[in-house]
């Protein structure tokens, strides 16, 4: 039973005092911790924080949306230049099988390149 108790002095040190020792250590304190230390700024400085969270929280998404999209500018890139390689090689008299091995692609997948090429 003693030992239960001594799990939860830091919530009646907490209660006492409205403060975390660093020297606590449950689990979650150190974000409770954050969160006290923002609660107890002036409302003036607290509001302006909370701005400045959005704002941070508005530029990491925007840097994600960027980031998503440049990937799928880069995928779409290499599967033009893949397009473009098998029609190359197809011109040139490979076979089906030779530019699937040459170019680690599905040969399912130079197939319907090469056909819908010619449908063109």
């Amino acid at each position: 039973m003693a030992k239960k108790l001594v799990r939860f002095d830091w919530a009646i040190y907490f209660l006492k005092n409205a403060e975390i020792k660093p020297t606590f250590s449950a689990k979650g304190l150190k974000e409770a911790n954050e969160k006290l230390d923002t609660m107890k700024l002036p409302e003036k400085e607290r509001k302006a924080y909370d701005a400045y969270l959005r704002h941070m929280m508005s530029i990491a998404s925007r840097n994600h949306n960027i980031e998503i999209d440049a990937k799928e500018i880069i995928k779409k890139a290499r599967e033009d230049k893949d397009i473009e390689t098998v029609l190359k090689l197809h011109k040139k008299g490979k076979s089906v099988e030779e530019i699937s091995e040459l170019l680690d692609i599905n040969i399912k997948v130079v197939r319907k390149i090469i056909d819908s090429q010619s449908n063109k």
